[in-house]
């Protein structure tokens, strides 16, 4: 009778310590960025699957000027991505509008690439919030949203895709 109380308490302590709850007020979600794209909700990491930066490929965003964050839906060369290029000096808590790129680097700006299909987007309405940056441990976090269109210059673009409840959470500058 002794062996089958020590071992009822053992099983229920270990029952206890595997079922405790973790009231942990971090719901730090598992991707590096999240957006409803015309209202359906995509969960992204970077092409390689973390939440690290990302080098430019361009010209006019410099990496000596300008952060990376890329979110990707089908890896490399796959459905959709958000490209999220923030200028060195926005990288500040506070809002940062977004309007039709201008190509010469001067701003922060976010481009929705959609392999799906054969329509080029660009954006021409948003804004990105960062909340939180640390310099130290290279990390950024914010919100955005975004409209964007074919023809974005035109006097009343239409809106092909609207991006909104957008966060992110990257490393940046990563060795």
């Amino acid at each position: 009778m002794k062996i089958f109380n020590y071992f009822s308490l053992s099983f229920l302590f270990i029952a206890l310590i595997g079922c405790s709850s973790d009231n942990s007020s971090d719901n730090t979600s598992q991707y590096a960025m999240t957006a409803k794209i015309n209202g359906v909700y995509y969960e992204m990491n970077n092409v390689f699957g973390t939440n690290e930066s990302n080098t430019t490929i361009w010209d006019y965003y410099p990496s000596s000027e300008f952060i990376r964050l890329q979110g990707s839906i089908g890896g490399l060369g796959g459905g959709k991505e958000i490209n999220i290029w923030i200028k060195r000096t926005d990288l500040v808590i506070g809002t940062h509008p977004l309007s039709v790129e201008t190509y010469d680097g001067t701003k922060s700006h976010v481009d929705l690439i959609d392999n799906t299909n054969a329509e080029y987007e660009d954006t021409f309405s948003g804004s990105i919030s960062i909340t939180a940056v640390n310099t130290t441990d290279k990390t950024v976090k914010g919100t955005f949203y975004f409209n964007s269109a074919d023809e974005a210059n035109a006097a009343s673009p239409v809106t092909n895709f609207t991006t909104t409840e957008g966060t992110f959470n990257y490393r940046y500058d990563v060795d």
